[in-house]
Parts: C-alpha cells; sequence; structure tokens
C-alpha cells in the first residue's frame, strides 16, 4: 500500500469502524487527528497507534454541536497542519417507523449522518484544492441500496451522503481530489445488535478492518486513478444481509 504522507483527520474515532480506520492510516505512515466526544477511549486508540510506531493525536468534540466540525478542522490545521485525508465516520442510528420516529432523532441522524459531513468537508475542501489534492472519504451504509421499514431517518440521510460524495467528486476531480463513499452491510462492533439474537454467527459479519482495509485502498491509490466514489461491502451470507439483519431487529424490537 502506497504511503499516506500528511494528516488524516478521522471522526467517530474512538471504537470500531472509525479506531480501525485511523490505525489503518496510521500504519500507512499518516498522522490520524482522532475525533470523537469521549477522551478516554481517543487515548487508548491513540495509544494503540503509538505501540504500533504510528502518529496519533486526539481532539475531543461533540460535532453534533453548533460550530464544533468548524472548529475541528481550525485546531487540526492550526495544530498539525491541513488534512490530507478526512474520514466521516461519526454517526447515529435510531430505528422507528415515520409516525413513531421522534423528531430529535431524526434531526440527531440528519445531523451527524449528513450535515456534519457537508461542514467538514466545506472547511476541508479550499485547503485540499490549494494543495492540489486529497482525499475524502465518507462511511455510509448498505441501507441505501434498498428500502427498509424502520429506517427513515438513518436511511435519508446515508442516501443523502452518498449523493453529497457523488457531487464533491464530481466538482473537485480536476483538483486532484478524490471523495469515495464506503458503505458496509452488518459490521460487528460493540455497539452492534448481537448476530446470535438475529439468526447469524459472528464470523459471518464484516469485521471494522475489513471496512479501514478498503478505506486504506481508497486512499492509497495513485492520484491517477479514480475510485468508486460509491463502493458497498457486504457480508457473503444471507444471513447476514441487511434486509434479513433489520427485519428481524425490527420484528424484535416490535413484540
Amino acid at each position: 500500500m502506497s504511503a499516506v504522507d500528511g494528516v488524516a483527520l478521522v471522526t467517530g474515532a474512538s471504537s470500531g469502524i472509525g479506531a480501525a480506520v485511523a490505525g489503518a492510516l496510521a500504519d500507512s505512515g499518516a498522522h490520524v487527528v482522532l475525533v470523537a466526544r469521549r477522551i478516554a477511549p481517543l487515548a487508548r486508540v491513540a495509544d494503540e497507534v503509538a505501540e504500533r510506531g504510528g502518529r496519533a493525536s486526539v481532539l475531543v468534540a461533540d460535532l453534533a454541536a453548533e460550530g464544533e466540525p468548524q472548529r475541528v478542522v481550525a485546531q487540526t490545521v492550526e495544530l498539525f497542519g491541513p488534512p490530507v485525508v478526512l474520514v466521516n465516520c461519526a454517526g447515529a442510528v435510531r430505528l422507528g417507523q415515520v409516525h413513531e420516529l421522534p423528531p430529535r432523532h431524526w434531526e440527531l441522524m440528519i445531523r451527524l449522518n449528513l450535515t456534519v459531513p457537508y461542514l467538514l468537508i466545506h472547511e476541508v475542501l479550499p485547503y485540499m484544492r490549494k494543495s492540489g489534492g486529497g482525499t475524502i472519504v465518507n462511511i455510509g451504509s448498505s441501507i441505501t441500496q434498498e428500502t427498509l421499514s424502520h429506517t427513515a431517518g438513518y436511511a435519508a440521510g446515508k442516501h443523502g451522503l452518498n449523493i453529497l460524495t457523488e457531487l464533491v467528486a464530481l466538482e473537485n476531480r480536476d483538483h486532484g481530489i478524490r471523495a469515495v463513499a464506503v458503505c458496509p452491510g452488518w459490521v460487528r462492533t460493540e455497539l452492534s445488535a448481537s448476530p446470535d439474537e438475529l439468526g447469524a454467527s459472528p464470523e459471518e459479519l464484516l469485521t471494522p478492518d475489513d471496512v479501514a482495509e478498503a478505506v486504506a485502498w481508497a486512499v492509497s491509490r495513485p492520484p491517477r486513478v479514480s475510485v468508486g466514489p460509491v463502493i458497498h461491502l457486504a457480508p457473503t451470507s444471507g444471513r447476514a444481509g441487511t434486509r434479513a439483519s433489520i427485519t428481524r431487529l425490527t420484528a424484535r424490537e416490535d413484540r
């Protein structure tokens, strides 16, 4: 894998996919700036990166709060330099049928899954354009491949994120900037539903490292190579498919 020379800003980096992505980018040579709300897990990820010989710095931020995305980019630039890679991994999931979904849950999902990535991209793009290159990776979802009940807020945000990614790629390709949405299916993390309770085995699910490897691959392509802009990753097993898992999960919660 080609080296990543410069700063990689990774949100949602305290656990799961975000932590795995940060580790993979650090292994490829990037100075990773880890962003999330909780200092203790961020510090653990930074320590793990350092133990492998990588470079990591921590910025604590609640990206859902007004002005925080802008502050994160400004502070990253001031302390470490302009990002050559931005990975938007922070997000939120709340399931419920439209008539039952609280407006605050809708607003949180649209904010974290779509508006925050837009704000971070908006702040980072001028630096990437000035330097003549960079890569923006948005962590999307396989939920965008089909219409599933109970997923209105989450699906709307992730569909919008795919469109945002495509537009950023289109508008910035002549400036040497790539934008890619990596859209995984069911990933085994500490926050995911238990596969044993939903008819699948843990071995059938994707791992955070599976997603991180896809991100690192996209970031490390030579500048002449365009990828995506939307890349889907899915478990091979139908038992771990998005429709099967969401249907079983929502049926259990509706009981």
